[in-house]
């Protein structure tokens, strides 16, 4: 957690972006979340992505490791949220959004049964070794019938640390396919990542079904 707090105090976000993702633009009509839908978003940051949703007239609910973007995110739209420390958690509510602040696997189905969710850096930001609690936790906190949409991204590990961490289609199937159905909506090559010196890179766009 240290790690996390101190990249958002010295503003090193680099994962964090200034516009709607294009991706969950042009994919979200295809989840086909209804409009009244809770959508959940993992480790979610600030994201406008979030904005977005909830024009869609969906609620929001987010989950977020460190207090700052959640507080930064509240203030930036001019909102004051109620608080609520449930116990390692602190739950910020300000309609149409609530943002969980605390380890999201110390988040209890109790508090979150979500009808949608939207992952674009979520995944990628956890370990392998990770992945199956948190597809596990998923699982717990959204209903059955739940869609979502989760966006990859893929490159040799071996040529940088992470995060993001690499993230290929075969390990998307293996981890969702006994509890989602899913459908591959698209895969991009990322030319412009040979930058950070990658010999291959790729995204998936994925809609998923929870069974």
């Amino acid at each position: 957690m240290t790690n996390w707090h101190e990249r958002w105090m010295s503003q090193q976000t680099g994962w964090h972006r200034a516009v709607y993702n294009d991706l969950l633009l042009k994919h979200w009509p295809t989840v086909q979340a209804a409009e009244s839908s809770n959508v959940l978003v993992p480790l979610c940051g600030k994201s406008l992505d979030m904005e977005w949703l909830a024009q869609q007239g969906h609620t929001v609910t987010g989950l977020e490791l460190v207090s700052r973007p959640i507080e930064d995110f509240f203030e930036e739209r001019g909102l004051t949220p109620q608080q609520q420390e449930i116990g390692k958690l602190v739950r910020y509510s300000s309609a149409p959004f609530v943002m969980i602040q605390g380890d999201l696997f110390d988040v209890q189905p109790s508090l979150v049964q979500a009808d949608a969710w939207y992952d674009r850096a979520a995944m990628v930001a956890l370990p392998s070794a990770m992945r199956e609690a948190y597809v596990d936790q998923l699982r717990a906190l959204t209903m059955p019938g739940a869609v979502g949409l989760l966006i990859t991204f893929s490159y040799p590990q071996h040529e940088m640390g992470g995060p993001p961490f690499s993230l290929p289609d075969e390990e998307v199937a293996a981890l969702f396919s006994q509890h989602f159905e899913l459908q591959c909506l698209e895969q991009i090559t990322l030319d412009d990542e040979r930058d950070r010196g990658f010999s291959s890179s790729y995204s998936s766009v994925y809609k998923l079904i929870r069974r």
